[in-house]
């Protein structure tokens, strides 16, 4: 009887981890997608306004439903994504902000996200 139980567990176990559905739409973005909502309404609801999921070697210009976006979720797992806004850098430039893999940031509203980088490094601290 415990070997039965213990095949049964086994076999709910597997299936359950066959399908993170739950993980993958975690704020209502799709694996592997970085999600931007545009007011703080739609981060409220959990309904993205726009998604980026290609990696480009510059940052991608972004379109209405994302630009001054108020929040965005990376739902990728390996790589971190750069947002840059203007303001003053490092290096008296432009201002980036990373955001690592399943992770988080609102912007708020007076946000001036203009544009997103998803890079191949796993941690914002070795980014830039």
């Amino acid at each position: 009887m415990k070997l039965l139980a213990a095949v049964v567990a086994a076999a709910i176990l597997s299936i359950a981890g066959a399908t993170p559905a739950a993980a993958a739409d975690k704020f209502g973005c799709k694996y592997p997608r970085v999600c931007l909502y545009l007011k703080k309404a739609d981060w409220g609801a959990r309904k993205p306004t726009a998604a980026y999921q290609i990696k480009t070697q510059d940052f991608q210009t972004l379109g209405p439903r994302a630009r001054h976006a108020y929040a965005v979720y990376n739902s990728r797992r390996d790589d971190a994504v750069l947002l840059l806004l203007p303001g003053r850098g490092r290096d008296g430039g432009d201002n980036q902000i990373c955001v690592g893999p399943r992770k988080s940031k609102v912007l708020g509203a007076t946000s001036k996200i203009r544009g997103v980088l998803i890079v191949d490094e796993a941690r914002c601290d070795r980014v830039r």
